[in-house]
C-alpha cells in the first residue's frame, strides 16, 4: 500500500470517528457545565437528543426534561429543536429557533407553573396561585426580552396564604401578535373571582411595562381593597375604578 494511501486512509477514519463523536457527545459529559443551582439525578442520551432525569432548580423537584436539537443548527449557531419538561406540578414544552444567547423565536410554547416559593424563590412567601399559557409565537430579542408575543396568559386562583388568607382571582392576558410603535399591547380581563377587571398590558423595549385598566369589587372585601388600590378614586358611571402601575423587569 502506498504512504500517501495510508495517510488518506487514516484521515478519513480520523474525519469519521469526529464526525460520529459530534453526532453522540453523551449529554453527561456536560453535566459539569450546568449553573450551581441546576442539578440532574440523571443524564442521559446525547447532547443533541437527550433527557435530564430529576431536575432540580435551587433544590425545586421539576420533573423530567428531554431536548432535541438540532446539529446542523448548532453548526451554524442556532438552537433549533424542541425541550420538553414534565413533572407533577410543572410543564413546560417549546419549540426552538434562537442563537446562543437566546434572540430569536419560539413556537408552540405551552406552560404549567406553580406560583410557590418552593418552585420560584423570588414570589412573595404568602402567595400561591398557577400560571398557564399557550403562546404559538414568541419572538424575542436582546436580553433576551419579548418583541412579539402572538397567545395568552393566565393566572388562575391567585390568593394570599397565611395568617389573613385572601381569595386574589384569576385572570387573563391576550396578546393577538401587532407591534403598533414597536410596543406589545395584551387586553387584560379577569376570568373569576373577587374583582371584575379589564385593561391593558404594554411592553415597551427595552424592558418597560405599563399596566392599567379599570377594576371593581364584587364583595364588600373586594371592593375595600379596591379603594386601597386606587387611594380613594371615585368609580365612574358603571362603578369601576381606574389604576395603574409600571416598572421594569
Amino acid at each position: 500500500m502506498r504512504r500517501g494511501t495510508l495517510i488518506w486512509m487514516v484521515l478519513a477514519g480520523l474525519a469519521v470517528f469526529l464526525v460520529v463523536l459530534a453526532l453522540y457527545l453523551p449529554a453527561s459529559w456536560f453535566a459539569s457545565l450546568l449553573p450551581a443551582q441546576v442539578k440532574c439525578r440523571e443524564i442521559g442520551g446525547s447532547i443533541w437528543h437527550g433527557e435530564c432525569l430529576g431536575l432540580q432548580l435551587q433544590s425545586a423537584e421539576l420533573g423530567d426534561a428531554t431536548w432535541n436539537l438540532s446539529v446542523g443548527g448548532a453548526l451554524t449557531g442556532r438552537l433549533r429543536g424542541d425541550v420538553d419538561l414534565r413533572g407533577t406540578s410543572v410543564a413546560l414544552r417549546a419549540d426552538l429557533d434562537t442563537d446562543f444567547n437566546g434572540v430569536g423565536e419560539l413556537r408552540r410554547v405551552t406552560a404549567r407553573i406553580p406560583l410557590d416559593p418552593a418552585v420560584i424563590p423570588q414570589i412573595p412567601a404568602n402567595q400561591r396561585g398557577t400560571v398557564t399559557a399557550d403562546i404559538p409565537r414568541l419572538v424575542l430579542g436582546a436580553g433576551p426580552a419579548p418583541r412579539l408575543v402572538q397567545g395568552f396568559i393566565e393566572v388562575r386562583d391567585l390568593r394570599q396564604v397565611g395568617t389573613q388568607p385572601l381569595d386574589l382571582g384569576s385572570y387573563r392576558v391576550e396578546f393577538d401578535g401587532n407591534t403598533p410603535n414597536g410596543e406589545l399591547q395584551g387586553k387584560l380581563r379577569d376570568i373569576g373571582g373577587p374583582f371584575v377587571l379589564e385593561g391593558t398590558v404594554n411592553l415597551t423595549p427595552p424592558n418597560a411595562y405599563l399596566v392599567q385598566g379599570r377594576i371593581a369589587g364584587r364583595t364588600a372585601q373586594a371592593e375595600n381593597i379596591v379603594r386601597e388600590i386606587t387611594l380613594g378614586a371615585p368609580p365612574d358611571t358603571s362603578g369601576r375604578s381606574e389604576f395603574s402601575f409600571e416598572g421594569s423587569y
